[in-house]
Parts: structure tokens; C-alpha cells; sequence
């Protein structure tokens, strides 16, 4: 029984696996992204509290 490609991308089975596998690969992709970007928040707000500020509060002047 000769198959050919076209034959294979219409079996159902395979339809089926690859719909699944296009459809968890998306949101594979999207969690990766969105954990990403709370990486890069995370990461901006410690430097930014770690990093001193220029406030006129903090700069007093020194007394001889």
C-alpha cells in the first residue's frame, strides 16, 4: 500500500497531534514571554531600590 504526503496529512491522528503541538508550542511561548517580562520588572524595581537617590534630603551639608 503506497502512502504518499498528502495521504499522511490527512490522517486525523496526525491532524490531531500536530493541532495539539501547535497549540501547546503557543502557549509554551506566551508563558516564556510573560515570565520574562516579570523577570525584567523584578529585576528594574531591586536596581532601582538599591540604587541611592539624588534627593535634597539626602544631601546635607557638611558642618566644618
Amino acid at each position: 500500500m503506497p502512502s504518499s504526503i498528502s495521504t499522511f496529512d490527512q490522517d486525523p491522528l496526525t491532524l490531531y497531534s500536530k493541532t495539539l503541538h501547535d497549540y501547546t508550542l503557543q502557549l509554551w511561548t506566551e508563558s516564556r514571554r510573560v515570565a520574562e517580562e516579570k523577570a525584567k520588572r523584578k529585576l528594574a524595581r531591586m536596581e532601582e531600590e538599591t540604587t541611592p537617590r539624588n534627593s535634597p534630603t539626602s544631601q546635607r551639608p557638611h558642618s566644618p
